[in-house]
């Protein structure tokens, strides 16, 4: 081996370790000094690097221009907000630099999937995520649910992507065991979603069922979808219901279908105080803006409407006791940046979207990407904004780097110029 060639693997191996560092730092989400995430810093200040990758990627720039339109307008907002307002400095560095991170974040991951492969790239930032959830294990009353079985299971799934579907499905079938032990009704529902995706493209497989045109096979399989998971949703209220899930899932459950305003809202009723906030205040708040009394107020009337009863300390302490926290990642950041902030957020949703039904375009699907994918979707709509960061490089990412769906071949998507490789890769 010559000299030259020793130094040229030598280089090879350091940035595929530096590409593995840089995914399970960005799977970090630790605050530092100043309530600064671990994981914005470090993408953010690897953009130097990973911009070359996606500077011509057209589904990146309109997640960078609402991303920085989102913290401009937040800074702003918070800079001009009246008097009786009060800004909390740490709160809004940390929501911008969440704001910011997204689009760097989903570059690091393009990058680090250049260099590791997608596959690669998903299992670092997923092991990142499980070392950052390892923190709940002496400070959550059931970590399992609450953070460390999702990247548990990312990490699983993805391990066993490289395998068959009876892998993939025996994956699938533990972890939901491990949650439906845990309470946890919305990740038991996302496993089985995809466990009903695997087993309808194992029977579509095996009776050598493909349409010719991909875009054809994705709307197909976006109909299963949506009947699988209708059908799995159903399924885990109705165990949560019979209390195959737990007292507490039961009670929950029971309680919320029996409520006046349906399952959903009675279940989160953050949407009806939202949406009274948005008519009392269009423009939003601002980055790192304290609620007033008039804004609890305010949202407390629009829970009451849906049947919900504020006046028992979660409205205080949960939602507004450190500032605006309305369970949904839209309202979450139009709350701090505006509408430009609400345009980010429908931005990060048409991503994953699109990364689901391009995964579609084929009968093999990515399972680890469609249970982040259907974790994110959840967020956007009825989770908080701080859970959203963590899956947003590995969905986002995965859009970005996946071949668009051709309008004709034999099922399989094509490549396109947009596209530095394939999903499964």
């Amino acid at each position: 081996m010559t000299p030259v060639t020793g130094r040229v693997r030598l280089q090879s191996r350091s940035v595929l370790v530096l590409a593995a560092l840089l995914m399970v730092l960005v799977g970090v989400r630790r605050e530092l000094v100043g309530s600064m995430a671990t994981a914005d810093c470090v993408a953010l200040a690897a953009l130097p690097m990973t911009w070359p990758t996606v500077r011509r990627q057209r589904l990146f720039s309109p997640l960078l221009v609402t991303a920085v339109l989102a913290a401009l307008t937040g800074l702003a907002l918070s800079w001009l907000a009246d008097p009786d307002f009060s800004v909390m400095a740490s709160a809004q560095r940390n929501i911008i630099l969440s704001l910011l991170g997204v689009p760097a974040s989903a570059a690091a991951f393009v990058w680090a999937a250049q260099h590791l492969g997608t596959r690669g790239a998903a299992l670092a930032l997923s092991s990142g995520m499980v070392l950052d959830s390892m923190r709940l294990l002496g400070s959550s009353p059931n970590p399992w649910k609450f953070g460390v079985g999702a990247a548990v299971s990312l990490v699983v799934l993805v391990a066993a992507d490289r395998y068959g579907r009876l892998v993939q499905l025996a994956a699938l079938a533990a972890l939901a065991a491990t949650f439906l032990v845990s309470d946890a009704r919305s990740s038991l529902a996302f496993l089985a979603i995809t466990a009903g995706i695997v087993c309808w493209q194992a029977v579509a497989a095996w009776m050598r069922w493909q349409p010719a045109q991909p875009r054809r096979l994705a709307l197909t399989q976006v109909l299963a979808l949506a009947a699988v998971g209708a059908t799995a949703v159903l399924g885990v209220l109705l165990a949560s219901s019979t209390g195959s899930l737990g007292e507490d899932a039961q009670e929950r459950t029971v309680a919320q279908a029996s409520g006046p305003a349906g399952f959903l809202l009675a279940a989160r009723p953050e949407l009806g105080g939202s949406w009274a906030l948005f008519l009392s205040r269009p423009w939003g708040y601002g980055a790192g803006v304290m609620p007033r009394y008039e804004d609890v107020r305010v949202a407390k009337e629009g829970m009451a409407a849906l049947g919900y009863d504020p006046a028992n300390g979660y409205v205080e302490n949960f939602m507004f006791g450190n500032g605006f926290e309305l369970h949904s990642g839209l309202a979450d950041v139009w709350i701090a940046g505006s509408l430009p902030g609400a345009a980010l957020v429908l931005t990060v949703l048409w991503l994953t979207l699109l990364a689901m039904v391009r995964d579609l375009g084929s009968l093999r699907v990515t399972p680890w990407l469609c249970v982040a994918s259907l974790v994110v979707v959840q967020n956007v709509l009825v989770g908080p904004w701080a859970v959203l960061p963590a899956y947003l490089p590995l969905v986002l990412g995965s859009a970005m780097v996946q071949a668009p769906l051709g309008g004709s071949g034999t099922g399989t998507p094509s490549r396109h110029p947009d596209s530095a490789l394939l999903v499964r890769s």
